[in-house]
């Protein structure tokens, strides 16, 4: 009966033959030991590495929106400061300031 089974799958027999001989090698089960430790065991496994990499990229996203936010802000002051109206418009919309002669009324909601 087991000759049968060993007959029916060559190749799992073969694999497990390779695996027993580097087992058997000191040096090769060390280096195998060590890189199991170092993929799955140590603080800094690949589960972190893929974690650390995906908060990377979305930092690296948030970056590329700001500094687009900050071109389109750098615009926009350089038109306040290039055209009194506008600046004028911005210090009454916001800020609401007003001439002397006018009077401003506030509409909340």
């Amino acid at each position: 009966m087991m000759e049968n089974s060993r007959s029916k799958y060559p190749v799992l027999r073969k694999i497990s033959q390779i695996g027993l001989s580097i087992l058997r090698n000191r040096y090769s089960a060390t280096a195998l030991i060590g890189l199991f430790w170092v993929m799955f065991i140590s603080d800094v496994d690949l589960f972190f590495i893929a974690k650390e990499q995906s908060k990377l990229q979305e930092m690296r996203d948030e970056v590329k929106v700001t500094n687009l936010k900050n071109k389109e802000l750098r615009l926009k002051l350089e038109e306040i400061e290039k055209n009194p109206a506008i600046l004028e418009r911005v210090a009454r919309e916001r800020y609401f300031m007003k001439r002397a002669d006018e009077e401003v009324f506030r509409i909340v909601d």
